[in-house]
């Protein structure tokens, strides 16, 4: 071929353009480039392929040295780099007292300020598709953790919540690595290079819970990574049913308190409010020890919250929520909604495949059927999804089917297949009001409900962000939804719009002896065809279970819905469709 006719795979960039990315913030050109990726997803590849270049390229790679401060002094845990293979393995029986000396009682321990660059390093290869290479410098602060921190080493705060957010960058790790196991058979199993790397990870983490005794951060992982081996989980919450003051939880087979305001799915009444176990998926919004997550599940079911959501992606929700429903004494009232997506990779649906992914569910939810399982499928110009749905409703271990995601023409689609769905779940909220347009007359027809999530978008439809000046997208606690949501106030409004549409629902919650949060989850519950509104569950880090049921019981009145009309007509709401697509089109 003739080289001129060969299209260009580099071009120039102009100063002005050079001299913007020279001196943009940070966090602006954080925000610059997320806007990039939102608007033309087609660059995201592109993007993780720089990502992995510089990586692979960075001259000063992170070598791992001074990843913890002992009594105000660097420790050195190993200068080797290991990706050359070399690996410092501690000896979990080494004697304390002489590891650290006669001030044994008095060693304080944090983080080194190396220690939170390699964790970024880690982020972002388990982001870009370096999962694996990743495992060797986890397994190094794993490792280090075993070596710098006896148990009775004194942590201070920062140290503690590093080595949780880590715990869950962790499982992030696995997350990418199942993953890359899916292929045009269904689920592979690792190959022999990936199952060692992944075994020393796991060898590092047990090494590491010997070591310390008590206080082990990484139980999540240790879970997680076991799971992954296909090994028995001897992780996060094993012990549970050691814990049940004797009572065995098979015995006791009576109901729970139910939630005061209810809907029906196939015969089973169900609150309103479902809880949703997305935030275990990432560190951004927090960890905690497993007691922590138990005391608050407990919480949430005597307050008659008995539904939860989760999905095969959202790291270890479904190993969690299994372990916590089977060990309460009320495990029988306890509903599981969890989810079966195929995102972009190639697969050949057969009933082996979709056989073997209920099989997953259920094994990891320690369950012999699935209470609700919702299907997401990511491009409709794969007509499988039928068949997927086909396979799934005749498994007689899926006791309810719904779809996740999928727009009105594409449920039609499937309905005309006379395929029973129960559910959708869809984005719905006074931002995102598109159900209203098209989804919600084919749901009231064929008796459907909506499962909702971002009603809050991401807590911004909340009192404490009234008078609030717009954030920037990436400044310190802002998570990673609303970021998200940020952009969905864009595209409905303007922020000053956004402001006038929280003084009216302050209004209206001073009105009701409620919050803003309250009347923003009752305008979608107020909707005939929505079933339940689902709220996220920060188990352990922080809960308003008290707060949440507030929303239930009542309903706005004319004049209610009046004032918020009001504003929602000064907005882009109807364009919204023509914006983003039907429910659903923004993951496609």
């Amino acid at each position: 071929m003739d080289s001129t006719q060969l299209k260009p795979k580099t071009a120039h960039v102009n100063l002005m353009v050079d001299t913007v990315i020279a001196n943009l913030p940070e966090d602006g050109l954080r925000s610059v480039m997320r806007s990039l990726l939102t608007t033309d997803p087609s660059i995201t590849s592109k993007f993780e392929a720089h990502v992995r270049e510089y990586l692979h390229n960075k001259a000063d790679q992170p070598i791992i040295t001074d990843l913890f401060i002992v009594d105000d002094k660097p420790l050195n845990i190993n200068s080797r780099d290991p990706r050359k293979g070399e690996h410092n393995q501690t000896d979990p029986s080494q004697n304390d007292q002489e590891r650290w000396g006669s001030s044994y009682d008095t060693v304080k321990c944090k983080p080194g300020p190396e220690l939170y660059r390699l964790q970024q390093y880690i982020r972002c290869s388990i982001g870009c598709g370096m999962c694996y290479q990743s495992i060797p410098f986890a397994r190094r602060i794993v490792d280090g953790v075993s070596s710098s921190i006896g148990p009775s080493v004194s942590r201070n705060v920062d140290l503690v919540h590093c080595l949780e957010s880590f715990d869950g960058d962790m499982l992030q790790m696995v997350t990418a690595i199942q993953k890359t196991l899916l292929g045009p058979s269904g689920k592979r199993e690792l190959d022999g290079t990936e199952k060692v790397l992944v075994q020393g990870l796991l060898d590092a983490l047990q090494r590491c819970k010997i070591a310390l005794e008590q206080g082990f951060p990484f139980e999540r992982s240790l879970g997680a990574v076991s799971v992954a081996l296909g090994q028995r989980d001897t992780g996060f919450g094993s012990g549970l049913d050691e814990v049940r003051s004797g009572k065995d939880a098979s015995s006791d087979t009576s109901k729970g308190v139910m939630l005061s305001e209810t809907f029906e799915l196939n015969g089973i009444v169900l609150p309103r409010l479902f809880s949703g176990l997305w935030q275990l998926s990432s560190p951004a919004w927090g960890t905690a020890p497993f007691d922590a997550m138990n005391t608050h599940f407990t919480h949430y079911i005597s307050k008659g919250l008995l539904a939860w959501d989760m999905a095969d992606h959202y790291a270890d929700s479904e190993l969690i929520f299994g372990r916590l429903r089977n060990a309460h004494a009320k495990r029988q009232s306890i509903f599981g909604a969890t989810k079966y997506c195929v995102f972009n990779h190639p697969v050949t649906i057969t009933a082996e495949v979709i056989s073997a992914a209920i099989t997953e569910r259920c094994t990891r939810l320690d369950t012999r059927t699935l209470d609700l399982l919702q299907f997401h499928w990511q491009s409709y110009a794969d007509p499988q999804y039928i068949s997927v749905l086909q396979f799934l409703h005749a498994n007689s271990r899926v006791a309810m089917l719904g779809l996740c995601n999928f727009d009105t023409l594409h449920l039609e689609q499937v309905l005309s297949h006379n395929i029973p769905i129960a559910t959708n779940q869809v984005q719905f909220s006074l931002i995102d009001a598109r159900p209203e347009l098209k989804m919600g007359a084919v749901c009231a027809k064929y008796n459907i409900k909506l499962l909702t999530y971002g009603t809050l978008c991401g807590g911004f439809l909340a009192d404490k962000w009234l008078d609030r000046s717009e954030p920037e997208a990436f400044s310190q606690g802002m998570t990673p939804s609303q970021r998200k949501y940020l952009e969905m106030i864009k595209t409905w409004g303007d922020w000053a719009l956004f402001q006038r549409l929280l003084r009216e629902l302050k209004n209206i919650a001073m009105k009701r002896g409620v919050s803003v949060a309250n009347v923003a989850t009752r305008w979608v519950l107020d909707h005939a065809y929505v079933g339940a509104v689902i709220v996220g569950a920060r188990l352990g880090v922080s809960e308003h279970v008290e707060d949440n049921l507030a929303s239930c019981g009542w309903e706005l009145d004319a004049d209610d819905r009046g004032r918020i009309e009001s504003v929602l007509e000064l907005s882009r709401r109807r364009d919204m469709l023509e914006i983003m697509g039907d429910c659903g089109a923004e993951y496609r």
